[in-house]
């Protein structure tokens, strides 16, 4: 933002979040057409059922909590029951193609690699095509195009140095949403967020510790890692009676030396049906 529309820009676009008018939610980057697998309490196991029964139920616990994505469709029946029994063949997470990369290890002492190098080598699993959700501001689409295109010429995310964040080309499309009910008690979110005083708490998620580090020109200032930030994952639920527009909230103070900085960390949320909750 500040480098194709400046500084007043930035302050600006900022300063709607803070306002609570987002101009644009996005979500994780997801493997083509899969998305991440709502986290769904298990059911409770019954000591006086069979054991072959409390076996199946506490294989089919474990299923479900291997799987990390699941097909938009499946997506949508989750959704809509709170029910992931179907969803329990599904292998593979999308995340179908795989290399073989070499790194090497740094001596924590000199911070150097030694004359040897000490490379090591291991898999890397990815999707060639990855897809984003997002939420935008009508006034705000033409500027996200522009923002989506300056990404094509100079990358995105750590390490884009070495090639990783480089995007061959980028497709905005319009989405119809996806097949939550009208019953809805709850929502799943599609990013990580780091939720605001007044968000809900009563759900199922897992967490997170994010070391980010500044980029560009102050990646080269004497100050360059943020603090550890604690985040709540894509694919928790929580329990709201009616979903709102957007949860969490963007983060500061994580650089002394650089107290502009602002980390994004607002959840894009689904509303979904998720069980009843148990009595206490």
């Amino acid at each position: 933002m500040r480098y194709l529309f400046g500084e007043d820009a930035l302050t600006a676009f900022l300063r709607r979040y803070d306002e609570g008018a987002p101009p644009v939610l996005v979500s994780n980057g997801f493997p083509g057409d899969y998305l991440p697998c709502p986290a769904v309490h298990p059911h409770e196991v019954d000591a006086a059922a069979p054991l072959d029964e409390q076996r199946q139920l506490f294989d089919a616990t474990r299923k479900k909590r291997k799987l990390m994505f699941i097909p938009v469709g499946q997506f949508n029946r989750v959704i809509s029951t709170g029910d992931l029994n179907f969803a329990l063949e599904v292998t593979g997470g999308g995340l179908s193609d795989r290399r073989v990369t070499l790194k090497n290890q740094l001596n924590r002492l000199t911070s150097t690699t030694g004359a040897a190098g000490r490379l090591y080598s291991f898999d890397e699993y990815f999707s060639p095509e990855v897809t984003v959700y997002a939420k935008v501001a009508d006034d705000f689409v033409g500027t996200l195009r522009q923002l989506l295109d300056y990404l094509t010429h100079v990358g995105y995310g750590k390490r884009k140095s070495a090639g990783y964040g480089q995007i061959a080309s980028v497709d905005l499309e319009q989405f119809q949403g996806f097949d939550s009910p009208a019953s809805a008690n709850g929502f799943v979110t599609l990013s990580n967020f780091v939720p605001a005083a007044h968000d809900p708490c009563q759900g199922n998620w897992a967490i997170m510790v994010k070391y980010g580090r500044l980029g560009e020109e102050r990646a080269a200032s004497g100050q360059v890692f943020k603090k550890p930030l604690l985040m709540l994952v894509a694919g928790s639920t929580f329990y709201d009676s009616q979903c709102r527009d957007y949860y969490g909230r963007l983060v500061r103070g994580l650089n002394p030396a650089h107290v502009d900085v602002a980390q994004y960390g607002l959840a894009l949320p689904v509303p979904m049906r998720l069980p009843e909750l148990l009595p206490r």
